[in-house]
């Protein structure tokens, strides 16, 4: 071997290793860190409205334990003030239809944790903002109240992430702090709010502007070049969290979700806290080379089995997530019972409703809404175990079978639980 060749594949070597050693340097490794996590506590205060046959139509045609609302955020608060939390995540949707006067108690909410020594971040939900629902219930009446624009937004929660923010984005409510050092959090708001109509629903689906992608991949470039380990939490699913969720429920995994997560990955943020769906579910999606994400989803506050989530990051990179659920509130004896029949029973009437609508007949649609609202409620949960016959179809007829076969997909996929485990993991973050 001449010596000029041996000097090539020195050299070679050298930028090789280089190479790999930069390559390795895009994926830090994370502090040692826990922390505690709520989503979607759809705060409802009284005063809007407690009986009356307006308020009974709208809670007839949902399935959160809204009027139960202040109570799970109050056992909320215990169990998180009680902890040795070093900072809380709350992924949207902290309102039930973006109403100000909810707005302003939830960040007194917010406070009494942050006065208890740990800081809490937030980003809105598709409730949060320029809501046309905002409503107060009179009666057999409605009227609209105050609702909150997105610099509103910012100032209300202004001491639960937009005031501390280190880099803010001009065309989103996106942001990133540094809860502990060496730790950015990425607060990303995909929510549609500038699009709202004036009156109806707002839009529930999410999407980033090629403005807002821009500046995501320049500060996970600037993570990278500052050594920082990325978290990353949203209120729309990063990831697909059962088959053909996109296809079936497109609205709660964020549009172009397959770019979204791929860059995340690709500068090794591999965390991701995400709520929307109302269902304890845990996703990884892997991307070769060792890159990978898992998004972390959190069930409603107020929606069965009302989840809170405590999660710890080892110096060994170790993740470990364990959830608990608010089993119990003083004015309703019983409540876990209660709180999940509510629920399937909210399903279950949304269900036969629209299957009704679609001209099922009225008995079958009442006799296959409970089986999807069997589904729904093993998805919430989360740990789904398949049944082995997941949607019986005995006794309906053939317009019937036909009607219904996309819910049967559906029902099928809700069932069938993608890795890893929900509630209790312990994995590592290498």
């Amino acid at each position: 071997m001449s010596n000029r060749f041996s000097l090539f594949l020195l050299f070679l070597g050298v930028i090789l290793g280089s190479f790999q050693i930069n390559l390795s340097a895009q994926f830090p490794d994370y502090p040692a860190v826990r922390f505690m996590v709520f989503s979607d506590p759809h705060y409802f205060d009284s005063s809007l409205g407690s009986e009356g046959k307006a308020l009974q139509d709208y809670l007839d045609s949902d399935r959160k334990l809204l009027k139960h609302s202040r109570e799970l955020m109050e056992v909320a608060l215990s169990s998180i003030i009680a902890s040795d939390a070093d900072f809380v995540l709350v992924p949207g949707d902290l309102t039930k239809d973006g109403e100000m006067i909810n707005h302003r108690i939830m960040a007194g909410f917010l406070a009494e944790i942050e006065n208890a020594g740990k800081k809490v971040f937030v980003v809105p939900g598709n409730h949060d903002i320029n809501n046309p629902s905002a409503m107060r219930y009179s009666g057999d009446r409605t009227e609209k109240v105050e609702t909150i624009s997105p610099s509103e937004f910012a100032d209300n929660y202004s001491a639960f992430g937009y005031g501390e923010a280190i880099l803010r984005d001009a065309n989103s409510l996106s942001y990133v702090a540094e809860p502990v050092d060496g730790l950015w959090l990425l607060g990303l708001d995909a929510c549609r709010y500038k699009e709202n109509p004036p009156a109806g629903h707002p839009i529930t689906s999410g999407k980033f502007s090629p403005e807002t992608m821009v500046w995501l991949e320049q500060v996970l470039e600037d993570a990278r070049n500052q050594n920082k380990a990325v978290l990353t939490m949203m209120h729309h699913g990063a990831v697909e969290h059962y088959q053909d969720q996109k296809k079936l429920y497109g609205e709660y995994v964020v549009d172009g979700y397959k770019k979204v997560s791929a860059l995340l990955a690709e500068y090794g943020a591999r965390l991701v806290f995400t709520g929307h769906f109302h269902a304890q579910d845990i996703t990884i999606k892997r991307f070769g080379d060792n890159r990978f994400v898992i998004d972390v989803e959190t069930g409603s506050l107020v929606t069965w089995p009302c989840p809170v989530r405590t999660v710890s990051i080892s110096s060994e990179q170790v993740l470990k997530v364990q959830s608990d659920f608010i089993t119990g509130i003083p004015s309703k004896p019983g409540f876990e019972e209660y709180s999940q029949k509510y629920v399937h029973d909210g399903i279950s009437g949304i269900a036969a409703n629209t299957l009704i609508g679609m001209k099922v007949d009225s008995t079958e649609s009442w006799a296959l809404s409970g089986q999807v609202a069997d589904a729904f409620l093993a998805h919430y949960k989360g740990d789904e175990i398949t049944p082995e016959e997941p949607f019986n179809m005995d006794g309906i007829s053939f317009k019937g079978k036909f009607l219904i076969g996309f819910k049967k997909n559906l029902v099928k996929s809700l069932h069938s639980d993608l890795p890893p485990s929900d509630n209790i993991l312990e994995i590592s973050l290498k």
